[in-house]
């Protein structure tokens, strides 16, 4: 007799887990493109919560010099999203 794994049942959590990924890297695309080279590369997560966009980054020198691109972000996103993105907050990525 075998099983069937466990990622094969059909699981709406799991769904809204994966569309949510999915749409978390498509939003850190679009904010990729917009920055120069050095600085996308250093650009790890791009995560909406609530009217608020957290980029991370994994050190704080990359932080201030997002920090400068965060009107640019904020008007590149804005057709992207359905919720209305007020502010950009950067935050260090702990990996």
């Amino acid at each position: 007799m075998s099983f069937k794994p466990v990622l094969d049942f059909h699981n709406q959590t799991i769904d809204k887990l994966t569309t949510r990924i999915a749409q978390q890297k498509d939003l850190l695309s679009v904010v990729r493109d917009v920055l120069p080279t050095n600085l996308a590369e250093h650009t790890l997560h791009c995560v909406v919560h609530d009217t608020t966009l957290l980029i991370y980054t994994d050190a704080a020198i990359w932080s201030s010099q997002l920090r400068f691109h965060s009107t640019t972000i904020l008007a590149i996103i804005a057709p992207l999203v359905s919720q209305t993105i007020k502010r950009v907050e950067i935050r260090l990525s702990r990996t």
